[in-house]
């Protein structure tokens, strides 16, 4: 269960009501029986529960805390706004695959259903989705998110060091694929998907400008939702983490 202020100086918590109708609700679990406590940030510990509802619990530490040092190879996804539910499971799915770092950005080809709505107002469910991927999936890093109104904009706040990082974006349009060579004294890997129109000629303007690398995913055309996810496959195969 997440915990965000887990640490060391207390034994006994109180979980928040999400977490609480997670437990009584989807796992129907009851006074005595242990649970795991992440704090989402590399700190974790087993609990037994202490009192339970389903708007309230409280838990007790039963374990010694266990604490996870950040990878030093960290992974960035940035994507496109999508229609909801696409958008809420590529969320989910680049959570659970280990991404650090999600920045998602309103793209020049937005889907009509998406114009009049105000796109920034999805991120605490977001974080919710996160939560999510992380108790499903075991990690205990959870990814950074932040939104932006266009692509230019994600860029500049990204701040890509070419020396330190290696960054592409995956296209359709791309000759080359990924290639051992790219992920060579790098410690931070950045990759950009598009929306399920592709990138507009403006937003490839701006990779180009900042040399962004372009790769491609293969002959197959993917869905703006599954792009990302086979990305971030690759680069944790190709980092040797799967």
């Amino acid at each position: 269960m997440y915990l965000k202020n887990l640490d060391e100086d207390t034994s006994v918590y109180e979980l928040d009501s999400m977490q609480s109708a997670h437990l009584a609700k989807v796992l129907r679990m009851k006074e005595g029986q242990e649970v795991e406590l992440f704090n989402g940030s590399g700190l974790s510990c087993k609990a037994v529960i202490v009192e339970i509802s389903k708007k309230f619990t409280k838990v007790q530490a039963t374990s010694s805390f266990v604490s996870e040092d950040m990878p030093t190879k960290t992974i960035t996804a940035i994507i496109p706004f999508l229609k909801k539910d696409n958008l809420f499971y590529m969320t989910q799915k680049l959570t659970e695959m280990g991404s650090a770092e999600l920045a998602f950005y309103k793209p020049d080809k937005l889907d009509q259903s998406l114009f009049k709505k105000d796109l920034l107002k999805f991120e605490k469910k977001l974080k919710d989705i996160i939560i999510g991927g992380c108790k499903q999936s075991g990690v205990n890093f959870m990814p950074n998110i932040k939104c932006f109104q266009d692509l230019s904009s994600c860029l500049d706040d990204v701040q890509i060091d070419a020396s330190k990082c290696f960054t592409c974006s995956f296209d359709l349009n791309a000759d080359n694929k990924l290639t051992t060579s790219d992920f060579d004294d790098c410690n931070k890997y950045i990759f950009i998907t598009g929306a399920e129109s592709g990138f507009s000629d403006k937003e490839r303007f701006n990779m180009k400008e900042r040399n962004i690398a372009v790769r491609s995913l293969g002959k197959n055309i993917l869905r703006a939702e599954t792009a990302p996810i086979v990305g971030v496959t690759l680069f944790q195969s190709f980092l040797g983490r799967i």
